[in-house]
């Protein structure tokens, strides 16, 4: 797994304890081990990995948004749900005490889906979520919490031809490119630069505040090269 940091905001095992006494539960050993590891941050750019909020299915305990007719949780348990992550489009990943696994609380259905196996490796578990929400396998790259922005537009015709500059003027850490995007990874800069490949020319740069002189570095490339 590619990680765009080095400034991790792990857990330690103590604020790990003091969350589960807070929250009256015990957490995956694979979701502990992971956030003790590598702590909070988004996961192949779609998943979501949290610290535990206890209060925010509250809010939804007496709405219909889902079945419960052989449902892992009853409806009165959804306001005991522990949220612990979330894709990028609003679904829950979420666990309860009385249940063995994770429950995945889906926008875009009323059924409530269980992943048992709480044993394995919390990545594994974390694919293939993605892979039930999106239908693909996600990219292996890990987003700590934490980065900053800058938005560009690229005012030339040629986009590909800014991405063949850029990058030979920066050598890359990591790869991401499809029909739709083009994202430079660069681990000096701890984030990337993404290339809109559609209409519109967005340059998007996202970047950690500790490396802020490498970013300046290719704020002026990009704005020396058509972009504002």
């Amino acid at each position: 797994m590619y990680i765009t940091s080095t400034q991790l905001q792990v857990f330690s095992e103590h604020d790990l304890v003091s969350l589960e006494q807070q929250g009256h539960v015990k957490f995956p050993q694979p979701y502990r081990d992971f956030l003790k590891t590598y702590g909070s941050g988004t996961y192949g750019g779609a998943i979501c990995i949290n610290g535990p909020d206890f209060n925010l299915l509250k809010q939804y305990a007496e709405e219909d948004f889902w079945e419960y007719d052989n449902s892992p949780i009853r409806r009165e348990q959804m306001k005991e749900c522990v949220v612990i992550g979330n894709s990028i489009d609003g679904d829950y990943i979420t666990i309860h005490s009385a249940v063995r696994g994770y429950i995945l609380l889906p926008r875009g259905s009323e059924q409530i889906e269980l992943f048992p196996n709480e044993t394995e490796d919390f990545l594994c578990t974390v694919n293939k979520i993605g892979a039930f929400l999106y239908g693909e396998e996600l990219d292996d790259y890990f987003e700590p919490v934490g980065y900053q922005y800058l938005f560009l537009h690229y005012s030339g015709k040629n986009m590909r031809e800014l991405i063949t500059r850029f990058m030979a003027a920066f050598q890359k850490d990591y790869l991401i490119e499809n029909e739709y995007v083009c994202e430079v990874f660069l681990l000096r800069m701890g984030g990337n630069v993404r290339f809109s490949l559609s209409k519109g020319g967005e340059v998007a740069v996202f970047y950690c505040v500790y490396c802020l002189g490498f970013f300046e570095e290719v704020k002026k490339f990009l704005c020396e090269n058509g972009c504002v």
